[in-house]
C-alpha cells in the first residue's frame, strides 16, 4: 500500500473484501465530492474504526444532493494488529473547545476508551448530550491520523463511581515531580489494559487522591510544574507510549 499521508481517508462501518464495492455514508460522500473534489479513479483509504483499513479506488460519485450513490472498489484490505496494553483515559473535561482538543489528541495517540470523570474542582460538568460531539471529534482525528482504531467514549461519570466499579492498573497525574518522591516510571503489573487518570486544572482533592491510591493507582510525574488538562493528556500518553515501545 502507498503512504497514508498521500490518500484521503473515510470512515465506513464495514469494509468489504478486495474486489467488492464499498458505499460511503451520505455525509462522507458529500464531503468527498463537495469539499475534496474527488473524481472517478482517485485513490482513497477506508477505515472501519475497529482495526481494519483498506485502499480503494473511486468508481461512482452518485447523483442527487447527498450523493447516496458514491461508491469505491476495494483494492487491498489489511487488519492492523492492536497495540497492547490498551489505554483507557479517564479525564476531567476542560471547557468545551479544549475537550474537543483532548479527544482528538487521545485518538491520535491510540487511546482505546475515554471516560470523562467528574471531580470536585472540575471547571466543566457536561452531561451525556456532549458525547455525540466528542465522537465526531474522535472520528475526525481517526481519519486525519490514519489510526484505524476509534476509541469508545463513555458518558461523564463521577470519579467515585468509576473507582467503585473496579479499575485497570494504572497511574494518575500529571503531578509535579517529587510530589511523592517518584519520577516517571511505567506502571507495574500491566495486563491487557492500563488506566491513565488526568484530573482538573485545580487538581484532585485530598479525598480523591486518597481514593485513587486506594484503588492501586500510582501518581505519575512529567516534570516540575502543574500542567493544564490539554497539556497533561498528550504528555502522559506520549510518555507511556515511549515506555511501552522500549519496554
Amino acid at each position: 500500500m502507498g503512504p497514508l499521508m498521500q490518500i484521503r481517508r473515510f470512515h465506513i462501518e464495514t469494509i468489504p473484501a478486495p474486489g467488492e464495492q464499498a458505499h460511503l455514508a451520505p455525509e462522507e460522500a458529500a464531503h468527498a465530492v463537495r469539499v475534496l473534489r474527488l473524481r472517478p479513479g482517485d485513490r482513497v483509504w477506508l477505515l472501519d474504526g475497529a482495526g481494519c483499513r483498506a485502499e480503494a479506488v473511486v468508481e461512482d460519485l452518485g447523483m442527487g444532493r447527498r450523493h447516496e450513490g458514491f461508491c469505491c472498489r476495494v483494492l487491498e484490505r489489511v487488519v492492523v494488529a492492536e497495540a497492547l496494553p490498551r489505554v483507557r483515559l479517564y479525564v476531567a473535561p476542560p471547557r468545551a473547545a479544549l475537550m474537543s482538543q483532548v479527544v482528538r489528541c487521545a485518538t491520535e495517540l491510540g487511546v482505546r476508551r475515554l471516560t470523562p470523570i467528574l471531580c470536585r474542582y472540575g471547571v466543566a460538568r457536561p452531561d451525556g448530550s456532549a458525547v455525540q460531539g466528542w465522537r465526531r471529534d474522535a472520528l475526525a482525528a481517526m481519519k486525519q491520523s490514519g489510526n484505524p482504531f476509534l476509541p469508545e467514549i463513555d458518558g461523564p461519570t463521577d470519579l467515585t463511581v468509576c473507582l467503585a466499579g473496579g479499575v485497570e492498573p494504572g497511574v494518575f497525574g500529571a503531578v509535579p515531580e517529587g510530589a511523592d518522591g517518584n519520577g516517571p516510571r511505567a506502571p507495574a503489573d500491566l495486563g491487557a489494559w492500563v488506566g491513565v487518570w488526568v484530573g482538573p486544572e485545580g487538581g484532585f482533592t485530598a479525598e480523591e487522591e486518597a481514593a485513587l491510591r486506594g484503588a492501586g493507582l500510582r501518581p505519575w510525574s512529567v516534570g516540575h510544574w502543574v500542567l493544564r488538562v490539554e497539556t497533561a493528556v498528550p504528555a502522559l500518553l506520549g510518555l507511556l507510549a515511549g515506555m511501552m515501545i522500549h519496554d
